[in-house]
């Protein structure tokens, strides 16, 4: 996971699929991320290079999206894939999320 911290915004890009197999590891990276960075107003998903999100991955971004919330700042998910977009819309996630389609 690549993080950018620009204009206080704070862009995670993920680096590959976000399952089972990944998300313990991405949780622990994500961890020191957001602990490096409290003054952020505002935090973002890049889903660029994710094709695949299962439950796990799911109950990630839930977790990121519960944070920005906790922080009382915006959160969003850019660039996902069609499938994932899918995903989002099948369980009323995409306005919540604000999830934009992949560039």
């Amino acid at each position: 996971m690549n993080a950018l911290y620009s204009d206080t915004t704070l862009t995670l890009t993920f680096d590959g699929d976000l399952t089972s197999t990944t998300v313990v590891s991405v949780r622990a990276e994500l961890i020191e991320l957001l602990k490096n960075y409290p003054s952020a107003t505002a935090l973002v998903a890049n889903l660029s290079q994710v094709g695949q999100v299962d439950s796990m991955g799911l109950n990630l971004l839930i977790g990121l999206y519960r944070e920005a919330h906790f922080r009382k700042i915006p959160f969003r998910i850019e660039n996902a894939s069609p499938s994932v977009r899918r995903l989002f819309g099948l369980l009323n996630l995409n306005e919540r999320f604000g999830v934009s389609a992949a560039a």
